[in-house]
């Protein structure tokens, strides 16, 4: 009896140590997505140039981005194109126009010579698909 309330215990502390952060968020509603006016993401660079890095090493880089659009920017996913590319995170919420927003990613090459990986951003843009580019020169054994 004693381990069942010990659990039961246990069990509501933890549960009530979980918050809900979407519940701050803006909710995504229909009208945010106008088909006619989609949002138009403008990133600060397209490509970031790491020069040489040795292999094993990690770099971070944040890709900054603003909606110059007219309507709300909604990222659905972001995916990197390899497992060398972690993606840190990424604005879940609405960016309302005017409003910029950061990509944060590690790169740690798993192999030597030049490189050139990308990060895929699907959102409601114009086209659905942007991509970033990471470059440079990996050494090393």
């Amino acid at each position: 009896m004693k381990n069942l309330i010990t659990i039961l215990l246990f069990s509501l502390i933890a549960a009530s140590c979980i918050t809900d952060k979407t519940d701050q968020l803006p909710a995504i509603t229909a009208d945010m997505i106008d088909p006619e006016n989609p949002p138009v993401i403008e990133f600060s660079e397209l490509e970031y140039v790491f020069d040489t890095l040795a292999m094993g090493s990690t770099i971070s880089h944040t890709f900054t981005f603003k909606n110059v659009g007219k309507t709300p920017l909604l990222i659905h996913s972001v995916k990197a194109a390899c497992g060398c590319t972690v993606l840190k995170d990424w604005p879940k919420h609405p960016i309302l126009p005017g409003n910029k927003g950061e990509i944060p990613i590690e790169f740690t090459p798993k192999r030597p010579g030049s490189q050139r990986k990308y990060i895929s951003i699907i959102a409601n843009t114009r086209p659905a698909t942007n991509r970033l580019f990471l470059k440079g020169e990996v050494v090393g054994i």
